[in-house]
């Protein structure tokens, strides 16, 4: 299980360097699947606040690739 809060923190990490240099929508991808890491740990160490929290996080990921792409579809 700590492995999993582990994998799931690199990922976050991961995301942010990818949104650094401009990568936003792969960084949105990489967050969405490290929160999803958070949340089955949040469920199995009990912790609700930071669970709620990723569970936002993947929501506001969600919206933000939905705009990307309709963006990108509204332009072409």
């Amino acid at each position: 299980m700590e492995f999993i809060g582990w994998l799931s923190t690199s990922l976050i990490l991961c995301g942010y360097i990818i949104n650094a240099i401009d990568f936003k929508k792969l960084a949105m991808i990489i967050w969405l699947i490290g929160d999803a890491g958070w949340v089955y740990y949040d469920i199995h160490i009990q912790n609700v606040s930071h669970m709620t929290l990723s569970l936002i996080i993947i929501a506001i990921n969600l919206y933000g690739i939905y705009r990307i792409n309709f963006k990108k579809n509204k332009h072409d």
